[in-house]
């Protein structure tokens, strides 16, 4: 049996403890090349039409550690990748998810609205997303609408992808579902503003979250510390703005959800030379 002095061992169990407040901290998903992960908004959404296969081909050829996805459930219960609950904007076709069969789902067009280009891309389900970014890229799964935690949870056991997604939603009593399902799936809860430590206080208790995502508007170098000293990560929508963008990655923010993954990954990759410069 090794022996190590008092010093020694009080050395070590202070590296392990900060490692473990690290890995909570960061959501515990794998880390990012960076300390800010870049999480592209329904993929590259500034560049190919949102929440298809093209646009989360796109994010990971721009660098994205993450994809943001939404999710609806369909009439015959199948899961469905699409931000709004209709498929109006995004197709031309006025419709309901839920009154809609995958089967008629299928055959709408989901790319022309924003260039030829794109015309005949498809209205993704969750499980090919998913099947396609395993072992390629994070994925966080936002919930939309009722009915989905549990095939959700299904999908991600079945591809044994528990470290490589993160379940969010403005919907806590969603999240609560997940971790009853599963606790070993990461949660995220997207709220408007935090303004406070008795505002972070109130999200924990509501769905023991694993990360906050807030609105970046009110996000403070005192919020970020106070999400983290809690165990949070915090990951900021929707950021377009470099001059922002550089301004919460000094802030310690662990997330970044932005339409344009390109911009962010050129802004991080200039402050990884100026650190490399100093050693």
């Amino acid at each position: 049996m090794i022996k190590y002095s008092s010093k020694l061992l009080v050395a070590i169990m202070c590296f392990q403890a900060a490692a473990l407040l690290y890995c909570v901290a960061a959501g515990a998903l794998p880390a990012p090349e960076y300390k800010t992960r870049i999480i592209a908004h329904r993929g590259a959404s500034a560049y190919a039409p949102e929440n298809t296969m093209a646009s989360f081909e796109k994010a990971r050829e721009l660098g994205a550690d993450m994809i943001e996805l939404d999710i609806h459930r369909t009439l015959d219960g199948h899961i469905v990748v699409i931000h709004d609950p209709d498929t109006d904007r995004t197709t031309g076709v006025v419709n309901k998810i839920r009154f809609m069969k995958l089967s008629d789902i299928r055959k709408l067009d989901a790319g022309s609205w924003m260039s030829e280009k794109f015309k005949d891309e498809r209205i993704p389900t969750l499980y090919e997303v998913l099947k396609w970014a395993k072992d390629k890229i994070q994925v966080n799964i936002e919930i939309k609408s009722d009915g989905c935690e549990k095939k959700v949870v299904k999908m991600v056991e079945k591809l044994d992808m528990t470290d490589q997604v993160i379940v969010s939603s403005f919907h806590h009593e969603y999240l609560l579902k997940i971790k009853e399902l599963n606790p070993e799936i990461h949660t995220g809860a997207l709220v408007g503003d935090i303004n406070s430590k008795a505002d972070l206080d109130k999200i924990i208790e509501a769905c023991r979250p694993d990360a906050v995502n807030p609105r970046y508007i009110a996000v403070t170098r005192t919020i970020v510390k106070a999400a983290h000293k809690r165990g949070l990560a915090v990951n900021v929508y929707t950021v377009d703005d470099p001059v922002t963008m550089k301004r919460l990655i000094k802030y310690g923010v662990d997330g970044i959800i932005t339409n344009y993954p390109d911009v962010l990954d050129g802004i991080l990759k200039k402050y990884a030379e100026k650190q490399q410069k100093k050693k």
